[in-house]
């Protein structure tokens, strides 16, 4: 408000007192009269004095003090003319209410500005004692007045205080100052508060090192400074980032197995050296752990944690209780995961030794709560190892998945023989059951069964596919021995097996499988074999498991059978393809009596016969003996049938061309035959297995003799449709062979009516 408007408004108040005409009204406008000219004269000196502190930056100490006094005095006498006001001349004005209240909204408008001026005082005094606390390093003090200093500006002082300049100046300056504190505690605190890390990336961190200069008169300075932080709204922010330096260069640490603390104290400082010895780390057992982390809790707690958030120190928390909020939970966590989840037995016979792990554990979680720095209601810790049994569970579990999973991912060249052991091909001895019910043996026993029946036909099975059925076994007769939570749990990590089996071994070697055919044949018999077993593997330990407990493995024996069918099924189509392709080189065994051309069919002959032997000696000895003499005796039937098919086919075959084609069928028969001769004690003959498994090997022969017989053999082998050759060849096959064969004579016409 300008002078010149309070000017105004005292010669309108003059006016109505006049009016009045009475002697205590005269008097009162005297007074009033002589109070506004002192405020007028009092707020252009408050306004310069402040402009010249706030805006010009002039000192003005003395001339403050003075007119803190005079507007003191102003306001005492304005109270008194109120109170005189209210109580003598209220009842004169009752005739005149109007003018009443006229003198009452001068009086009001007065004050406000009145107000205006205590409130600039109260600015003054709030920046004196912040100014004066913090030479004294009384920061909590200084910190108090400027946030009531704060919270005076925050609040609407005028009216019309946006035309008033100076308020908004004030703000400005009490945010400097506020900030200028802030700065200040905080290099107080990385002053106290030193970090020392070796100069590598976090992952390869060798030492680390906390220096704490809390000693002597560091330590008041620090708690004012803590204190002054917390009134100001930064300390949560300070003690964040120390908590996430705790954790990672202090507690993570502390945690290996290979940490070394060393803590050194003197009268100024005090200092936690922890260094890591080696590259590699391993997680410490969980006594060390312990012990590590409460050495760092205790250096911490002694050396400045104590320290409380306010210096009241009934409403306040120490700085040890802030971090526990921060990281306890964390700390937790790891101890959990890297030194409690090691000490978890893997086998059921060491779950009582648990118990010294359970009792100190208690001891530890005690401890981290009567310091303060851990929860009331965090029992993640007692929760963990009290719940033993699932925790076993869950490890042996996981152990079991984890070794079923490196088997399956590790190399499957190296082979076991079934058959020559009962250890191996036979399945183990199934469980009898309840009396009432006849057990499969004995259901076989009265059957007069062979002594064969439950056995795997002799062949070869990757050693690491015999590993995992082992584990199992082992791991069901495991199962019954163990609770019920615990039996079920390890009935399905077997379940889970097979499972990944089914998912992982294909893929995981699906460019061995598709490249070479002793992986491809020793893939179906690992799935032969694992059927095998899990026909049976369920009922043989039924009857010792949990009774709701399904334990049937039946469902899967399907889907891994059809898992190593289709593998080996796959490579057949690929030799296949391999093999016609070397056939075409031939042209379709044309004028064979060519040198090039007889070159050319020869040199694709050998090309099949060399990869048939190829398979001969990657299979014979790994696949079952049926199986290889289906699988063998499919590509030679594609083999033979291709060239069968080739020969019918030509138009001419000379005398010369015969001769060759005769030569090559012979050379093709001397080589295929001994395919399928075996070591088997119960092989029948070759010839006879030729027939068996290769169904164009009849009609391959019959063609050999028709390339070397008479026009008299060949009819006498047709034998009007009745002879071996009518078995083989068709009517038109053989009438398109004799025509190709023999010339056009009177004879090869009678020949060809009689062939119908």
């Amino acid at each position: 408000m300008h002078v010149c408007q309070f000017g105004a408004m005292t010669s309108f108040v003059t006016e109505i007192l006049v009016t009045a005409g009475q002697m205590e009204k005269e008097e009162i406008r005297s007074q009033l009269e002589a109070l506004a000219k002192r405020i007028d004269q009092t707020k252009m000196d408050i306004y310069e004095l402040t402009a010249n502190k706030y805006v010009d930056f002039c000192p003005t100490y003395d001339m403050t003090r003075d007119l803190t006094f005079r507007s003191k005095t102003v306001s005492s006498e304005i109270e008194a003319v109120k109170e005189r006001i209210e109580t003598e001349i209220r009842g004169q004005l009752n005739v005149s209410t109007g003018e009443f209240q006229f003198l009452k909204q001068s009086l009001q408008e007065l004050t406000s500005v009145l107000a205006v001026l205590k409130a600039f005082v109260k600015l003054q005094d709030c920046f004196d004692e912040a100014s004066s606390a913090i030479e004294n390093k009384q920061y909590s003090k200084a910190a108090a007045a400027l946030l009531s200093m704060k919270d005076l500006l925050s609040q609407p002082l005028h009216a019309k205080e946006h035309e008033i300049k100076i308020i908004s100046a004030l703000r400005t300056e009490c945010m400097v100052q506020q900030q200028s504190l802030i700065a200040l505690l905080s290099d107080l605190w990385k002053e106290d508060i030193v970090w020392a890390v070796s100069d590598v990336s976090p992952a390869d961190l060798k030492w680390s090192e906390l220096k704490l200069l809390t000693c002597g008169d560091n330590a008041t300075i620090l708690q004012e400074a803590v204190a002054a932080m917390n009134i100001l709204g930064v300390l949560d922010p300070k003690i964040k980032a120390f908590s996430e330096k705790v954790l990672k260069y202090l507690i993570t640490p502390a945690l290996q197995k290979d940490c070394e603390l060393k803590v050194k104290s003197s009268k100024q400082a005090s200092t936690l050296h922890v260094a890591l010895k080696g590259s590699e780390h391993h997680s410490a057992d969980h006594e060390t752990a312990f012990k590590n982390i409460n050495s760092v809790l205790e250096f911490l707690s002694s050396s400045f944690m104590y320290m409380s958030t306010d210096n009241d120190k009934k409403s306040s928390v120490t700085l040890f209780e802030m971090l526990g909020r921060e990281i306890s939970a964390t700390v937790v966590d790891m101890v959990v995961k890297n030194c409690l989840s090691m000490a978890i037995p893997s086998n059921s016979k060491d779950l009582d030794q648990f118990d010294s792990v359970v009792c100190k554990t208690e001891g530890f979680q005690k401890l981290l709560l009567d310091c303060n720095f851990l929860q009331k209601d965090n029992t993640a810790l007692i929760s963990y190892v009290q719940n033993v049994n699932v925790l076993f569970a869950n490890k042996k579990c996981q152990d079991i998945i984890e070794q079923a999973r490196a088997l399956m991912t590790s190399e499957i060249h190296d082979t076991i023989a079934l058959g020559e052991g009962k250890q191996h091909g036979e399945l183990p001895q199934l469980d009898s059951g309840p009396k009432s019910k006849k057990t499969a043996l004995e259901m076989c026993c009265e059957m007069e069964l062979s002594e064969e029946t439950f056995k795997l036909p002799r062949c070869r099975i990757s050693l690491t596919i015999n590993k995992v059925m082992e584990l199992a076994y082992e791991t069901l007769h495991e199962a019954t021995g163990s609770s019920v939570q615990c039996a079920i749990q390890l009935f399905y990590a077997v379940r889970n097996m097979f499972e990944i089996f089914c998912s992982v071994f294909p893929i995981y070697h699906k460019h061995n499988l598709e490249t070479l055919p002793q992986l491809a044949a020793l893939h179906h018999n690992n799935c032969m074999f694992i059927a095998h077993h899990l026909m049976t593997l369920g009922h043989q330990f039924k009857s010792k498991l949990p009774p709701a407990l399904n334990t049937t493995f039946l469902d899967m024996v399907p889907k891994i059978r059809r898992i190593g069918t289709e593998s080996f099924i796959h490579q057949m189509n690929l030799q296949k393809e391999q093999l016609l392709e070397y056939l075409h080189g031939a042209d379709g065994f044309a004028n064979v009596a060519d040198n090039e051309r007889l070159f050319a069919v020869e040199r694709a002959i050998k090309q099949v016969l060399h990869l048939l032997n190829h398979l001969q000696n990657v299979w014979q000895d790994v696949l079952p003996i049926s199986v290889y003499r289906k699988a063998i005796g499919m590509l030679v039937n594609v083999f033979v049938e291709e060239i069968t098919e080739s020969i019918i086919a030509l138009e001419d075959i000379s005398s010369d061309d015969a001769r060759q084609l005769s030569l090559i069928l012979s050379g093709v028969v001397g080589k295929v035959g001994p395919m399928f001769d075996t070591t088997d004690e119960k092989a029948s003959n070759a010839d006879v297995e030729l027939q068996r498994n290769v169904p164009n090997w009849r009609k391959f022969k019959e063609l050999q003799l028709v390339i070397n017989g008479s026009l008299h053999e060949i009819v006498d082998r047709w034998a009007e449709k009745k002879g071996p050759l009518a078995d083989v060849f068709s009517a038109n096959e053989l009438k398109q062979l004799i025509r190709a064969l023999f010339q056009n004579t009177d004879r090869r016409a009678a020949v060809l009516a009689k062939i119908r």
